[in-house]
């Protein structure tokens, strides 16, 4: 007799929620955008690998994605997943933390030039596959596409928002790799980060209209959810003992007064901010498309080759977002990784590019990102995966409820 499943997370869509059953998980959901990520055999994949080795970084260049099986990922009312098997991390030499380092600045920036978001620790698995390549990659893909202009918008570098800096801080996905990267992160493998990240986002801009052609190819895309998320989990959970701002919509109090935390999503090529107005996610719903009501953000072309004017944004900003991050003041000096130089002097960095003119920023980069190094080691866990509960006794009460679930709260936008 097979074991009852092991409920995982909350209550979305009449009562639906994700549950583990011998070795699967089952996600009420569409599997669409994980199984683009996270199967090896999946055409996102293959034309990753591809692109990768045209240009020289080698078909293992993404080999820190997973290779896990699916049931069924063009269904979208969900389907089933290998549940993910990784080894801890081993203590690592120079080398290999080095190595670590590139994988994450390949993963901000793919993650980032695919539109992914909601990558807080929790949604993070760390460790190493049963070949013993370094895996760095999201638990659950649901919100993509998306047009983001800095890495911060991913959740796995902390936003500046005052208003979520705290909660930003403590619960961005880079975290992580602290245990092993170090607090703070050297010179050099900071360096290979960032190296790793401006290369990478080199290699997808120049295969954007055949990355591009796998999402056109795919007629599941149209009819897949994207999640957007109007707030966080934890706004939610004490929305009656204390009401939000902005006050909530009529559709996140029907959602809630049926048990469920509210889930909205839009459909790609379609306006506005969806929802299931019944039990079999027949009847589609949608916030109205004009007045005091959120709208979703900007979403990638598929048409134009998932070009944008914020790519520009994305290359040099974005990389002055990921030094910051990570920057401290022990950081001193001239280092060169993978062709890129960068100086930290008192006041500025400095990065000088293999071609192309030499970039500037002050150092005090705090307009942008928050620092990744907090005296607290919640979420920065040996372990593969993140337990499912994390109490900070260092943070402010707000900030431990956060933690407590997977808060990650979004702009609503106007």
């Amino acid at each position: 007799m097979a074991d009852p499943p092991a409920h995982l997370g909350d209550a979305h869509n009449f009562g639906r929620r994700v549950s583990l059953r011998d070795g699967r998980v089952e996600k009420p959901r569409t599997l669409l955008w994980e199984w683009l990520l996270s199967s090896a055999e999946s055409p996102l994949r293959r034309r990753l690998d591809e692109a990768a080795e045209r240009d020289g970084l080698g078909r293992e260049a993404f080999g820190f994605l997973p290779d896990l099986a699916f049931s069924d990922p063009h269904a979208r009312d969900g389907g089933a997943v290998e549940q993910i098997a990784l080894t801890p991390l081993a203590a690592l030499s120079a080398d290999e933390r080095g190595e670590l380092a590139r994988v994450v600045g390949r993963a901000l920036a793919l993650f980032s030039w695919l539109g992914l978001s909601d990558l807080h620790w929790e949604n993070l698995a760390l460790g190493a596959d049963a070949r013993g390549r370094f895996v760095f990659a999201p638990l659950d893909v649901e919100i993509i596409l998306a047009d983001l202009s800095l890495p911060t918008e991913t959740k796995l570098l902390p936003d500046a928002d005052p208003e979520y800096a705290a909660i930003s801080r403590h619960a961005c996905g880079v975290r992580r790799a602290l245990p092993y990267l170090g607090k703070p992160v050297d010179a050099a493998a900071l360096v290979a980060m960032a190296a790793a990240y401006r290369t990478t986002l080199g290699l997808l801009d120049r295969h954007a209209r055949a990355l591009a052609d796998v999402f056109a190819q795919l007629p599941a895309v149209r009819q897949a959810p994207i999640r957007v998320c109007l707030r966080g989990t934890d706004e939610y959970v004490h929305a009656r003992t204390r009401p939000p701002w902005p006050p909530l919509l009529d559709a996140e109090i029907e959602q809630l007064d049926r048990g469920d935390i509210p889930y909205f999503f839009r459909l790609y090529g379609q306006p506005g901010i969806h929802y299931y107005g019944d039990p079999s996610l027949e009847k589609v719903e949608r916030l109205p498309l004009e007045g005091d009501v959120p709208q979703p953000d900007p979403i990638l072309s598929i048409a134009r080759g998932l070009g944008s004017p914020t790519r520009k944004r994305l290359r040099e900003e974005g990389l002055f977002t990921v030094l910051g991050a990570f920057d401290h003041e022990a950081l001193a000096g001239r280092h060169v990784s993978d062709g890129i130089e960068v100086t930290f002097t008192p006041r500025t960095i400095v990065v000088k590019p293999p071609k192309g003119e030499e970039l500037h920023a002050h150092r005090d980069l705090g307009a942008f990102v928050g620092s990744v190094y907090l005296p607290c080691r919640c979420g920065e866990v040996l372990t593969p995966l993140v337990p499912r509960v994390t109490v900070c006794e260092a943070a402010p009460a707000t900030v431990e409820r956060a933690l407590r679930r997977r808060a990650a709260p979004r702009r609503r936008g106007r």
